[in-house]
This record gives structure tokens, sequence and C-alpha cells, in this order.
């Protein structure tokens, strides 16, 4: 991690720690751009997903109508829809590229939704130091 990266990723904080408002708040910044962060990064997620799955569609109509691929049915020489859908499978460059673009949305999505978690609790620790210092002068 570089100390540019160090600057803006929210850092652990160490649970014994008794936050001053002004770390507190500057925490809750922190949090605050790495959820903006993380919106960005799932939408380019997203569209990088549709890229793969616009390939994998093209690639997979091709071979649908192509001669050689194996014909869906009950009678002698015919295939059920899972084994044609391997063949085509095994057969197209962006099968496992327009997979693992789903993967990394999921991810994205995951790390959009503990960005999320993680500002409220974000608020409530600077609440709590507003509090704490208002009462009792932070002693």
């Amino acid at each position: 991690m570089t100390a540019d990266q160090n600057k803006t990723t929210p850092q652990f904080i160490d649970e014994d720690a008794v936050l001053t408002p002004p770390q507190a708040e500057r925490y809750l910044k922190q949090v605050n751009n790495e959820l903006a962060r993380a919106q960005i990064s799932l939408q380019r997620t997203r569209f990088y997903e549709l890229k793969m799955k616009r390939a994998y569609t093209e690639a997979k109509t091709t071979l649908l109508f192509s001669e050689d691929c194996p014909k869906v049915g009950r009678g002698e020489g015919h295939v059920t829809v899972e084994e044609r859908d391997a063949w085509i499978n095994s057969r197209i460059e962006d099968y496992w590229p327009y997979e693992s673009a789903q993967v990394q949305r999921k991810n994205a999505e995951d790390h959009l939704a503990t960005m999320g978690k993680q500002a409220s609790i974000a608020q409530s620790l600077n609440n709590n130091a507003k509090e704490l210092y208002a009462t009792d002068g932070g002693r």
C-alpha cells in the first residue's frame, strides 16, 4: 500500500482508543471518501461486466447458429440443453472473463455495503466523541 492510499483509506481504530472530536471527524471523512470511491468502483465494474456480457452473448449467439452446434432433443444424436451449453461455453474465449466480471461486480457491491455500515459506525464514534468532550472535557 502506498502512502497516498494509506492517507485515504479508513484505518483500523484501537478498540480501547478514546477519539477526540477532530480524530472522529477525520475518520468520518475517510469513510465518506472511501464510500464515494466504492460507488465509483461499482459503476465502473458494472460497465465492465456489461462489456464482457456483450462479448460473451455475441460469441454464444454465433455458436448457437453454427452448423456444428449440437441439436437439443430426445432423439438419437441430440443432446440436452446443459450439454449444448457446455459445448458452447468450452468454445467461447469470453466465457471466463464474463464470469470473472460478475464476481468483481459482486465484490464491489459487498465493499460498498460494508462501507455504508462503516459510515454508520463512524457517525456513532463522532457523536460519542463530541458528547464525551462536551460533558467532561475529554478527561
